[in-house]
Order: structure tokens, then sequence, then C-alpha cells
């Protein structure tokens, strides 16, 4: 039914929009006037007055945008039907998080003065069962008679965006614009839908969490989409204006919440980028407390949180994938184009609503198009991660056939008897562990904490333990210590375990084992790889006797250079390469010192040489028990990153020598020689012995002036007169 209020004073407005038989569509933003109202006080009446004429200014772009701001605000737009009959028409409000919208139709009588001839109040404050045209945006009828002239006022008011992109429609083009929109969200939503309804199948089957992260993400992320777009208010809470106000901010804290947690351990941002890790275990809980705050407190405070938390978790996200990809994580690929992808949405949705590129179906859905195309992204880098450990296992398993046949041909001397081998492997386990036992390997099976689970009987004749009885023992109570420099090489031992830990992969090394009748370590070369029994991961082992070199009776000379970088790894794993032919001239004692001092001076070299570590700096973090993560960040260091370590070595029937130059600053030397021997280590440390331990070992222990390179000579004789 029309109101009847009669509005004496004239209205004029930015150019009447002609209404021709032609229009389907028009875009408002350019045909309207707005004004501002700070108080929020005036009413239809007053807003429409003469007086308040001049106030009216321009719409400032095609989508009137004031961000957010607690002013009310009013659109002005006058019509005039040229279309010779009555034209039955729509306008569409295209942004549903406005908390309160009035509609106004004032045509213009006979007489002077205007008709109020229609009035509608809905928006977000509001059931949604309330409103006259049941559609996720606001949308309004508008009924005029041929040759009328009306003028349409709107007041917005809002605690989000200041955005109110209106749009003129025939009623039949509403329709089809409508059921693309629908067909559209139908395509998205469904993506939605399959992609967690999928994972969370492959979380149920392989129970890696990755899965049940990534869920949740999308989860949280599709409701707040649904949210966003009106979806969730005319589906999910019609009736519930308070939850329709706060879900948005709740939604975005935890979206962000799940999609940081997936990055963390989807990516292992703890082992490849400590610094990007704890960031976003700081956006984590900033994103928690936005989610909790949202119940709480004032939706005008927590939608700025939501505006801001989103663009922080990318541009953190983006660039830690980068760093990672660049570190041979392969994983990284499809999840760096996956938020390249949203991050593009994210762009066209903001340029659009900015007013500086088109209002199009690209434009306007950008962010649903760029989120779908991440959401499927990151399902396939789920899919390649499986791809990736699936090739692991296979490398693996084909590793440990490998070593099986290795295994057998060790305690096999025929082609008859490698045969039956296979033969008796086919038939059963039992049958296998009875070649085992034939082999004076030690050939074992460790859980993931060290600790033995099997052995072959050769351990009985090695170590003096007891098959039966090795379930009590762990594999690193064997690593061979003692008070000079036991530290670094069970820490080594312990990094090369580390690494075999993490990337699954097989690993060999050696190292020296408690021997139980004297005093002197057993030097022995260990094997160790994966193997996945029953769904358990258990470690085969193999650690073998180091034999001697047939060759070296033949050996004469050497001379080489190695240049290395600022890995300890590779000072323990090259000290064996220079001093492997010294048996020849000296005692197998005298050349393992000769390789434990020559390794700690390397060691030297790396630490306080190119890496400038302090003694009390090592002391420090050796007592609290972080030395090699301490080591990671130094070799990290802008300053350390391009360093190396030159080695030149020389050996013939006479002597040994080697020089080994770093890129450090060098150090007072003199100090350390004339002292070393009488004062080294006093304390007890379990470093600092590096120099005292050369000089004894060596017969000439000299430096250059710099104090950056160090000259090392044996004699296999008398030394020289």
């Amino acid at each position: 039914m029309l109101l009847c209020l009669v509005l004496p004073m004239p209205l004029f407005a930015l150019g009447t929009i002609n209404i021709s038989p032609s229009i389907e569509k028009l875009d408002l933003g350019r045909h309207c006037e707005t004004l501002e109202d700070p108080q929020g006080t005036l009413s239809i009446a007053e807003a429409a007055d003469e007086a308040h004429d001049p106030l009216f200014v321009p719409s400032p772009g095609t989508i009137p945008n004031f961000g957010f701001t607690k002013s009310v605000y009013w659109a002005r737009i006058s019509m005039e039907n040229h279309a010779g009959a009555a034209r039955d028409l729509l306008l569409e409000v295209g942004f549903p998080l406005l908390d309160n919208v009035e509609f106004y139709i004032l045509e213009k009588g006979k007489k002077t003065g205007f008709e109020l001839l229609k009035k509608e109040t809905t928006g977000r404050d509001f059931p949604f069962t309330r409103r006259v045209i049941r559609h996720r945006n606001f949308v309004f009828s508008i009924h005029m008679p041929a040759g009328a002239v009306q003028t349409v006022y709107l007041r917005f008011k809002t605690a989000d965006g200041m955005i109110f992109p209106m749009t003129l429609w025939t009623p039949p083009s509403f329709m089809k614009k409508t059921q693309r929109e629908q067909f559209a969200f139908g395509i998205y939503y469904g993506i939605i839908l399959i992609m967690i309804l999928y994972n969370l199948f492959i979380f149920f089957s392989t129970r890696d969490r990755n899965y049940l992260y990534y869920v949740l993400y999308i989860f949280f992320f599709g409701m707040f989409q649904m949210a966003m777009n009106g979806l969730a208010v005319q589906y999910l809470w019609p009736e519930f204006p308070w939850w329709a106000i706060h879900a948005n901010p709740f939604l975005i804290g935890m979206s962000i919440l799940m999609s940081t947690f997936f990055t963390m351990h989807f990516l292992d941002t703890a082992y490849y980028t400590p610094v990007a890790d704890k960031l976003l275990k700081i956006l984590m809980g900033l994103s928690g407390v936005l989610a909790v705050l949202a119940l709480v407190i004032s939706y005008s405070i927590t939608i700025v949180a939501g505006q801001i938390l989103p663009l922080a978790c990318i541009l953190i996200a983006i660039p830690t994938a980068v760093i990672i990809l660049k570190k041979g994580n392969r994983s990284a690929r499809f999840y760096l184009i996956a938020w390249s992808t949203f991050l593009v949405g994210i762009i066209l949705s903001t340029l659009r609503v900015m007013g500086i590129i088109p209002h199009n179906f690209l434009t306007e859905h950008g962010l649903q198009i760029g989120s779908g195309f991440e959401m499927v992204l990151l399902s396939l880098a789920l899919a390649d991660r499986i791809n990736i450990m699936k090739k692991e296992k296979d490398d693996a398993q084909q590793e440990l056939i490998t070593s099986q046949q290795r295994n057998m041909e060790d305690v096999m001397r025929s082609r008859d008897e490698i045969e039956e081998a296979h033969r008796l492997l086919s038939i059963s386990e039992s049958k296998y562990r009875l070649l085992v036992e034939g082999t004076s390997d030690i050939v074992f099976s460790l859980d993931e904490n060290w600790n033995f689970i099997t052995s072959n009987r050769a351990i009985l004749t090695e170590f003096k333990i007891d098959p039966a009885t090795v379930s009590s023992r762990n594999f690193l109570d064997l690593i061979y210590s003692d008070q000079a420099e036991h530290y670094v090489t069970k820490q080594l031992v312990l990094e090369k375990l580390d690494e075999f830990s993490r990337t699954k992969k097989p690993i060999q090394f050696r190292t020296h084992f408690i021997s139980p009748i004297i005093s002197e370590p057993k030097e022995m070369q260990v094997r160790l790889e994966y193997l996945d029994i029953e769904g358990k991961n258990e470690i085969l082992g193999k650690a073998s006797r180091i034999l001697d070199d047939s060759l070296l009776k033949y050996f004469d000379s050497e001379r080489q250079k190695y240049v290395i970088g600022n890995l300890l790894i590779t000072a323990e794993d090259i000290t064996h390469r220079l001093t492997r032919n010294l048996k020849k001239y000296v005692p197998a004692r005298d050349a393992n010192y000769l390789r434990l001092a020559l390794r700690e001076i390397i060691i030297n070299a790396i630490e306080h040489g190119n890496l400038g570590i302090t003694f009390e700096e090592k002391s420090k973090a050796m007592n609290e028990d972080h030395y090699f993560e301490f080591i990671a960040r130094r070799q990290l260091a802008p300053g350390a990153t391009g360093k190396k370590i030159a080695i030149e070595y020389s050996v013939d029937t006479q002597r040994v020598v080697y020089i080994i130059t770093d890129d450090g600053a060098g150090f007072d030397h003199s100090h350390f020689l004339k002292n070393a021997i009488n004062t080294a280590n006093e304390e007890m440390l379990s470093h600092g012995r590096g120099i005292a331990m050369t000089m004894n070992a060596f017969d000439r222990v000299q430096y250059n002036e710099k104090g950056n390179q160090v000259m090392l000579i044996k004699y296999f004789s008398e030394l020289p007169g």
C-alpha cells in the first residue's frame, strides 16, 4: 500500500536516468549522489529537504566505497520512465554486510512536491525472513507508471565497510543473473564439499594429520565465504541477526588459525625456517584471540583486525614457501602456486571494490575463484606429498633388497649356495635369519628410539652381549667416548642419526664402538635403513669391521687439496679420508690419534675461524645442550655463508703434512701455543683441547702471522737435525 506522506519541497539530483524500453541492467554508481550524515540523525524528510540538496555530491566511483566509518550515508537516484508503458524494475544493493538499509521511493506528483510511495527497512540487524525479496543481497522492487518521475533514497548504516554497489535490473535479467550466480556458487561450494570429504577419507586411511588440518581450514574458510556473500544468512542462520554479524570475524580468525597450523606442519617450518615458524606461531595466536574476541567485543573492532590478519598470513606464507622450495622441499611447489592464485583473487576483488577495474563476473567473484584454485592445488600438494613418501618407501625397500642380496653374497662362496639362499629367503623369514647368523657382521634391528629389538650372534663375538638380552640395550650406549673428545664424536653420530630420522633414507658412516676387552675403541662401518613392518617403522642395521686396504702395501705417496664448507659432519668424514693411508707408516693407534687431532683443528677453523664463535659462546651453548642448533644458526649468518676451509695434504715415506686455511680473521696463536699444554682446559670442559692435542700428536705446529692458517707435520722417523 502506497504511503500518503506529501513532501512539499522540490528535489534535484545528478541527472535524471531515462528509463527506456531497452534497459535491462544499469550500474547506478555513476548516476547517484551521496550525503554523509556523521551523527546519523537525518530523517527522510530532512534528507529530501532542498536545504540539504547542496550536501549531496556525485558518487566517488562506480561503486560507492567509504571504508570503515561510523557515519550514516544517504544515496539518491532520480529516474523518469520514457518507455511509454509502466515498468517494473529491481534495485539490487550488492553488498550483504550492511547492517541497516532503508529504501524510499518518492514520486513527483501533479501538484508541487513529492509523495512518499514506498519504504522498506532491511539489513543484517533484522532476520532474513523479514525481507520482501528473499535474496542474499538486498533487493527492492520499483514500479514506474508511464511518464512517472521518481527519486529513490537509500540510507546505509553498518559497522563493516561502507560499500554499496547498486544495480538496476529488469526482473528477467535479474533472474538470469541469479541463476548464473547460483550455478557458480554450486560449483564453488561443491569443490569445497568434495575436498572436505576426499581429504577426510584420506586422513582416516593414512592418519596423516596434515589432511585433518587442511579439512578444518577449508571448512572454516568455506563458511566464511558463505557469510561474506550472504548465503549463510539466507540458508544457515536466517533467524539469528546477532550471529550473522559476529560470524565474520570469528570465521576469519578460525580460517587463519587452521591455515597457519596447516602451513607449519605441511612445510615443516620448524626445520626449514625457524624464524618464519616463530612468526607463524605468533600469527596463529593472534588468530585464536580474534576468534574468541569476535564473540565478546564490538564488531567494528574485530572486523578491522580481520582485514589485517589475512594479509599478514599471505605475506608470511608466500616468502616462507619460496625459501623452503629453494632448500629442496618439493612439497612447497604446489603450496606456493596455491597461495599465489589466492592472492591474485584477493587483488582482483579489492581493485573491483575500489572501482579501479570493471565490475564483472571475474572481478566480482575473484576471491571465490582464487580460493577455489587454492583449495584444489593444496589438495594436489597433499597428494604429491603421498607420492614423495611412496617413492622414498619404494627406494628404501629397493635398498633393503639390495642389502639383503649383499649380505647373502658375503656368507656364500659359490653360485649354488647363492641360489639356495635366494630360495630360502623366499620360503620363510626364519630361514633367512639362519643365513644372517652365519655372517661375521652384526645384523640388528632398532626401534625409532634407537633401542635394540633383535641382533644376530655376531654381537656376542664383537661386544660380549648376549643376543637374548640385547633388547635392554640402546645403540647410543655402545658408541665409544672418552674425556678428551667424546662430545663432538657422539654429537656427530647423533647429527647423522637425526638426518636419517628426517629423511628416512639409508645412511652409512664410520664410528668407534666400546671394546669389551681393551680400552681402545673398535672402529666399524655402520649402515642403517628404515623398514615398514606391519605399519610400524623399524630400523635394519649392519655393523661391519673396517677391513684393511689390500692395496695399502703398494702405497708410496700422495698429494691432494680439498675445499670444504662449514659443516662439522664434513670435518668428521674428510679426516677419515686424509688419514686412511697413514697406517702404512705408523701404528693404527697413532693414526687414529692423528685423525682426532686433525679433526679438532678443522673444527676449530670452522667454529672460531669462519663462524667467529668465541670460547665462551661455545661453552654456553654446550652447557645448555643446544650446541648444534647454535652452529646451524651461525652457518646461515650472512657473513658466514661464503666462507670455506682449504686443506692441502701430502704424504710420503718420510712425513705427512697438512695445511689448513680458513677465511676468518685469525687469532693470537702465539699465546695459545705457549700455554696450550700447561693450561688448556683447566676446567675439564669437553672442548678447548684442540691445540694441545695437536701439539701432542704432530711434530711441528706452525701458524702464519695472521693466525688463519696452520701447518701440521708428522715425521715417520726421527726428527731431522
